[in-house]
């Protein structure tokens, strides 16, 4: 055979290889991401506000993998329904999620919940399974604090990141929006107008919800004023009598006033003070501290707080 045509051969060989290889490397990676269900354990569940925020979580994750480079595969409504036989049903059955995305065409599928144990804060779950033979390849939790549409995205974005650090590492969350400066005068129409108003601690208006899950049972808080996922947020906490909180810190430093009751609170390195009604105290950021309510409860304490409302326990602290 002539040489010359020898090397004609490789050279078309070489090329379809390459171009072989290329669709393989540049292949998109199909996801299908069903809806995500609500577990809301708060004292007022399934809020309609709620309700709509777990609904857009779904819409948000497609739009991030898809700007990612993700191909985005849709499971039709009926067929998700009639293979879902109750709540929790999709996401403790891996087999069953993958034969909805294997019969979409989708390689991989997300199967989603909102898990939302107090209105302080609640968890986007997602599992990731492989439609060719069920097998889960990832188990995933992202917190997010509140129900502001911009935290819960913040929320979305992380669940993206550990979801595409499973498959091709393709994903860069988008870098923080400006803050907005005091010359900046667009600002001002974005504050939404206030109204005073007040409110007593039996007051039939409140809502009262569960505090985190590390305070025993029986604490309660309601929110007078802001959001707590932001700064300035005002709060009534309610404990019955005899009830002990553990020692624990927040971010942020407090502001409180003793409603009802009579309340014993101690900061580790200080002295115990004794609040009873009309008591003010000043809780600094980050400093430990435990509290009581005596037999005269129920205690009510009022809060305001600096910064966005967290509380974590320390090292030390036994319930």
């Amino acid at each position: 055979m002539n040489p010359r045509n020898n090397t004609g051969l490789r050279h078309l060989f070489g090329v379809l290889f390459l171009c072989l290889f290329s669709v393989g490397v540049f292949a998109e990676t199909s996801i299908a991401i069903l809806d995500f269900e609500l577990k809301d354990l708060t004292l007022a569940p399934r809020i309609p506000a709620e309700i709509e925020r777990t609904a857009g979580i779904k819409e948000m994750l497609e739009g991030e993998l898809k700007r990612a480079g993700y191909k985005i595969v849709s499971v039709d409504l009926d067929a998700q329904g009639e293979a879902n036989a109750g709540f929790g049903y999709l996401f403790e059955h891996n087999d069953i999620a993958a034969e909805l995305a294997n019969k979409a065409g989708a390689e991989y599928v997300l199967v989603g919940r909102l898990h939302k144990p107090s209105f302080l804060f609640a968890y986007i779950m997602g599992h990731l399974v492989r439609s060719s033979d069920g097998q889960l390849i990832g188990d995933y939790i992202s917190e997010t604090k509140g129900g502001d549409k911009k935290l819960t995205l913040k929320g979305v974005e992380s669940l993206a990141v550990k979801i595409d650090k499973d498959l091709d590492n393709i994903y860069t969350p988008p870098t923080p929006s400006r803050k907005v400066g005091l010359s900046d005068t667009s600002a001002a129409t974005e504050v939404p107008s206030e109204k005073p108003h007040t409110l007593a601690f039996d007051d039939a208006q409140l809502k009262w919800d569960a505090c985190p899950p590390l305070f025993p049972k029986g604490c309660e808080i309601a929110v007078l004023h802001g959001d707590l996922a932001k700064p300035n947020a005002d709060v009534f906490l309610k404990v019955p009598a005899n009830y002990a909180i553990p020692t624990h810190w927040h971010s942020s430093a407090e502001r409180m006033v003793l409603v009802s009751g009579e309340l014993r609170i101690e900061y580790t390195g200080h002295s115990p003070s004794v609040l009873k009604p009309g008591t003010y105290a000043y809780g600094p950021i980050k400093a430990p501290h435990k509290a009581s309510c005596t037999d005269s409860g129920p205690c009510v304490l009022f809060i305001a707080f600096e910064d966005p409302v967290d509380a974590h326990l320390a090292e030390d602290s036994q319930k």
